[in-house]
């Protein structure tokens, strides 16, 4: 089933702070769950990387496209000469040898 969308107006739009747009878009359906990874720090955020549905997100998939295609370049970009940490959570695609050798290098 294809989305709808709805443009809803300026003026509806919940965030007083929204600098960004002043255009909100309403959807009239949403799927039932959805994963995403974003990058957070006191010198900016990365975009939000979403997973694609039925997607397997092994070390793989984490690597290929969460990590060099999505989180890694915004990263780098942030914070430029700085030193960084990236701090995961325990799950297995975070901490597969794959995946700790890629991060490694």
């Amino acid at each position: 089933m294809a989305r709808k969308r709805e443009v809803l107006p300026p003026t509806t739009l919940p965030s007083k702070t929204n600098t960004t747009a002043n255009i909100g878009v309403k959807c009239l359906y949403f799927s039932r769950n959805v994963m995403v990874s974003v990058g957070v720090s006191r010198m900016g955020k990365t975009r939000v990387v979403f997973i694609d549905p039925g997607a397997k997100v092994n070390s793989s998939y984490y690597c290929n496209i969460v990590l060099e295609e999505g989180l890694l370049p915004d990263i780098r970009a942030i914070c430029r000469h700085y030193r960084w940490t990236l701090q995961q959570d325990g799950t297995p695609a975070h901490t597969t040898r794959t995946t700790m050798d890629y991060l490694s290098t």
